[in-house]
């Protein structure tokens, strides 16, 4: 009996694996022309999107326009990015994608519009969830990406088969027949890696530039102080600068560590007082 159930258990098992073998074997393949083409389709949607319909925000926009759009703005920022830091140039990625913010609300509100909504309550609720970095920094990327993927499930809803309320639909979201939902799947799911990696990005970016300004501001401060010092002890032009030059080392040899504005004042003192008594 006991070697009985064994070789029931056995022959299970052996069927289990060929089962995930048999699926692992079914497992759907896109057709690299339907590929080729679909990225061809997705940058010409997105040429399109920031030229001819810049600022179009009537009409319907199907899901291969909308996330054609998405998906080739995910992939172009990266090599815009790498340029820009090779210039020098941080800033120049997002003023290119400050160009592009019109049009990519523009193609968003044509999605909602062919799934027969209105657009102003989803991009209120997007505004929301920029504008909450002022005020509760690291838990605004995550309200951010929430909000991203709730406005992605609905844009990945069919069109809406009647007129609706913002015309009739157009016929060119299943271009790809079998593959088209494939497609559409691969492009979500890149375009929000992208995404992902962007938002890192920038909100990096963006708190060391914060940081890179509050250290300039302060600096600034410490050597206006040293000067108007020096102007007290009747310093001349030369011995100031050489008093700002002592000050700026003394910031290099304090980096990282927490000093008090007092401190700061009293080896200001002791610098000026050395410089008088040479």
């Amino acid at each position: 009996m006991l070697i009985k159930d064994k070789d029931i258990l056995s022959s299970n098992k052996n069927q289990t694996a060929d089962d995930k073998a048999q699926n692992k074997a079914k497992r759907y393949v896109i057709n690299k022309k339907n590929m080729k083409q679909a990225w061809g389709d997705a940058f010409d949607y997105y040429i399109r999107g920031i030229t001819e319909k810049y600022l179009n925000f009537h009409g319907r926009a199907t899901r291969l326009e909308f996330f054609g759009f998405m998906v080739a703005q995910g992939i172009l920022f990266f090599p815009l990015y790498i340029f820009s830091e090779y210039v020098e140039m941080p800033m120049l990625v997002y003023f290119f994608y400050f160009a592009t913010f019109i049009p990519t609300v523009a193609v968003l509100v044509r999605r909602f519009h062919d799934i027969n909504k209105k657009a102003f309550l989803y991009l209120f609720l997007g505004l929301l969830s920029i504008l909450s970095a002022f005020f509760i920094s690291y838990f605004s990327l995550i309200l951010i990406l929430l909000w991203v993927s709730f406005v992605y499930v609905l844009a990945y809803r069919p069109s809406y088969a009647g007129i609706g309320l913002f015309g009739e639909p157009q016929v060119d979201d299943e271009v790809y027949e079998q593959d088209n939902g494939p497609i559409l799947k691969k492009f979500i799911m890149i375009s929000l890696i992208c995404l992902l990696v962007i938002s890192i990005l920038t909100y990096v970016n963006f708190d060391n530039w914060k940081r890179q300004s509050t250290q300039k501001s302060t600096i600034d401060s410490i050597l206006t102080t040293a000067e108007m010092m020096s102007v007290d002890k009747s310093l001349s032009d030369e011995q100031i600068k050489v008093v700002q030059k002592e000050v700026i080392n003394m910031l290099k040899a304090l980096d990282g560590q927490t000093v008090s504005e007092a401190k700061i004042h009293s080896n200001i003192e002791k610098i000026i007082s050395n410089i008088v008594a040479k």
